[in-house]
């Protein structure tokens, strides 16, 4: 099953004769301050001559040190993605039942589908500003006894973060026979106010969770790929037993080393999108343009074609995500970057919108 994903594609870019470096990428919710030197010299300094730790141990054991969990607890993986499908695989059986909170991340139903599950689907109205009813939640995973739930919080691209009590009632609906796959790859970067949505690490170890959590998001390193898995020892080594060998790289290794070193960085963007975000919604509103308010480093704007504005836009060297794939063909998805590149983007949209 094929998944959409954002970032620039070389071929997109054949099409309209530009090169990577001559677009601002808005598909791509990560960190609007780039990488930091630190981790840029640290990758730099990887040795490419000898194999990389299988057991990814020092990163292991310095992510585990600053989340004050147990080594056993975590898993590194070669991003997020790889990881979600390693977990399917290792809780789904075959007409096995899979949870979905929709509309989302598209790899979580790729994953459930390689791996035979019947997929349920729990779907967010946009006249609801996409969040979910949690009575009919928690009634639908009481009817259908999923073996494993995938929610991303916050949520992936509606920006809905739901908040600690709601998770912890799905939780207690799920029971002890299921699996709730938290993924919590834009929490670093979500609003300072909703920080309490983020589930306490003291809930570990729990039989019925796992945490997802992506270092590409954070610290912009989506070239190198680097995320990591928290959840029971026996959970760990049943996923860890799918993976490949060397899976993630001496230059991922090094890169997340040195970023878990790096935190101001995080700080700074968050700072950054906060101004960003805050300038966006007010132009938008005089623009007239439709969107939904968010919580993550990203939102959904109601363009009303989306395939037509990305296409526009990306003549003008401006990358956004159309949102077609998520089931929302009238909205497109933008990344919160740096106050005078939204500048040019909303310039840019307002062109395109009123042709």
């Amino acid at each position: 099953m094929s998944t959409v994903h954002g970032g620039i594609s070389t071929t997109d870019l054949r099409m309209v004769g530009l090169t990577a470096e001559e677009v601002l990428d808005f598909s791509s919710n990560i960190n609007p301050q780039g990488t930091s030197e630190r981790v840029r010299q640290a990758a730099v300094a990887a040795d490419l001559a000898a194999y990389p730790d299988r057991d990814s141990l020092l990163l292991r054991e310095a992510l585990a040190g600053r989340l004050q969990v147990d080594v056993g607890q975590l898993l590194i993986g070669n991003g997020s993605t790889e990881l979600i499908h390693l977990l399917a695989r290792a809780r789904l059986r075959p007409g096995g039942r899979c949870l979905i909170f929709l509309p989302t991340f598209g790899e979580y139903e790729a994953a459930a589908a390689l791996a035979g599950a019947q997929i349920h689907r729990l779907y967010a109205a946009e006249s609801q500003s996409f969040r979910w009813s949690m009575e009919s939640a928690l009634d639908t995973i009481k009817e259908v006894r999923p073996e494993l739930v995938f929610l991303c919080n916050p949520n992936n691209p509606t920006g809905v973060y739901l908040k600690h009590e709601d998770v912890a009632r799905i939780l207690d609906a799920i029971g002890q026979d299921g699996l709730l796959l938290l993924d919590e790859a834009y929490a670093s970067l979500a609003d300072r106010r909703c920080d309490s949505g983020s589930l306490p690490l003291s809930m570990l170890p729990s039989d019925n969770l796992a945490i997802l959590r992506s270092m590409t998001k954070d610290h912009a390193i989506a070239g190198v790929r680097l995320g990591y898995l928290l959840a029971t020892p026996g959970l760990i080594d049943a996923v860890r037993s799918l993976q490949h060998a060397w899976s993630v790289n001496a230059v991922a290794q090094a890169a997340g080393l040195a970023a878990l070193d790096d935190e101001e960085h995080i700080e700074e963007a968050r700072d950054v999108i906060a101004a960003s975000k805050e300038f966006i919604y007010e132009r938008l509103g005089s623009m007239g343009i439709a969107f939904t308010p968010s919580s993550a480093n990203f939102l959904l704007v109601n363009v009303g074609d989306a395939v037509q504005v990305r296409t526009e836009l990306l003549r003008r060297g401006i990358a956004v995500r159309d949102c077609t794939s998520f089931g929302l063909p009238r909205h497109i998805r933008i990344a919160v970057r740096q106050r005078e590149e939204c500048e040019h983007l909303l310039r840019e949209l307002q062109e395109v919108v009123d042709q």
